[in-house]
């Protein structure tokens, strides 16, 4: 598989696949098209309102894809980028997105800048990943963490949205607030024994096991179809998060998980994407008909780090 992934044609997906050895690779990741084009929008943050959180042209999804390819804030414009970011944070030092919250879901109604636990999670990620230094996005990263229950994290959000709640139950787990928290803890080795992160971990795992719904995230049919980038609440997007934790790598129902993942494999040892964002065309992952190298890459970090 390794030599498929090393002989493609796209700098993007070399300089991705080269882990440690990515410095060679580098400049042409950078000079590649289709990230020159990601680095321009991401120039023109906050770009268009957030209005639903699995619009995959968000900005947010195309940072957290580059800080996934291993870019950093000394990379072609990200340090601009990352500041003007930084520059709209909550009092408790939590990045906001813009965002325009309907009257009938507790919102103004009006755009401002806010954040709930279906964005904010992911931003903090992309900006530790990319080499941010910064003491206010360690509080607000603190806090995020704070907002942990014993089933998981729920639909939190900042207090100036008041009563703000997602289409689910209060007191309740969402399943993508707790998978974008557990992509944040896994930037922080020293808290993955963490009450929070644990109990985030059970709840989530045993909530697939289930097939419980809760809010808008199933582990159904829709679920189990390999998709990539990582943008919503599917199985690759778990697996991928769970197996950075050794209390999940030792889980016989993640490890299942991982069974059924792999069953998809043809006979080279390669990988179709079962559904598609059209807005990610510009990756092999866009389509459907030929086997993507992208998702590839994606099952093989997976398995690169079990037992």
């Amino acid at each position: 598989m390794g030599y498929r992934l090393m002989e493609s044609e796209s700098p993007i997906l070399k300089y991705a696949f080269a882990g440690e050895e990515k410095d060679g690779l580098r400049a042409a990741a950078l000079g590649d098209p289709f990230v020159a084009s990601l680095m321009e929008e991401l120039s023109l943050w906050p770009g268009p309102v957030l209005k639903r959180h699995n619009d995959a042209k968000l900005l947010l999804h195309k940072l957290a894809f580059l800080a996934e390819l291993g870019f950093t804030v000394d990379d072609g414009k990200l340090g601009d980028i990352c500041r003007s970011i930084l520059s709209h944070r909550s009092a408790e030092g939590v990045v906001q997105v813009l965002v325009n919250i309907p009257k009938n879901f507790g919102g103004s109604g009006e755009d401002s800048f806010s954040w709930m636990l279906c964005d904010a999670p992911l931003l903090h990620y992309s900006l530790h990943k990319l080499g941010v230094e910064d003491h206010e996005l360690i509080k607000g990263t603190e806090y995020l963490f704070a907002q942990g229950q014993s089933y998981g994290y729920p639909c939190a959000s900042s207090p100036d949205l008041g009563r703000f709640n997602g289409p689910g139950r209060r007191g309740t787990i969402c399943p993508y607030a707790t998978l974008l928290m557990l992509r944040l803890y896994s930037l922080f080795p020293g808290k993955h024994k963490d009450i929070w992160c644990l109990d985030s971990i059970e709840a989530l795992i045993g909530g697939i096991q289930s097939r419980e719904k809760a809010y808008l995230f199933g582990s159904g049919k829709n679920f189990r179809k390999l998709k990539y980038p990582f943008i919503w609440f599917d199985i690759l997007h778990v697996l991928e998060v769970l197996s950075r934790f050794e209390s999940a790598r030792r889980d016989s129902r993640f490890l299942a998980l991982v069974d059924e993942m792999n069953s998809r494999a043809d006979e080279e040892g390669l990988f179709k994407a079962g559904s598609v964002w059209t807005a990610w065309k510009g990756i092999d992952a866009g389509q459907k008909r030929d086997p993507s190298l992208w998702i590839t890459y994606a099952v093989g970090r997976i398995n690169a780090r079990l037992p």
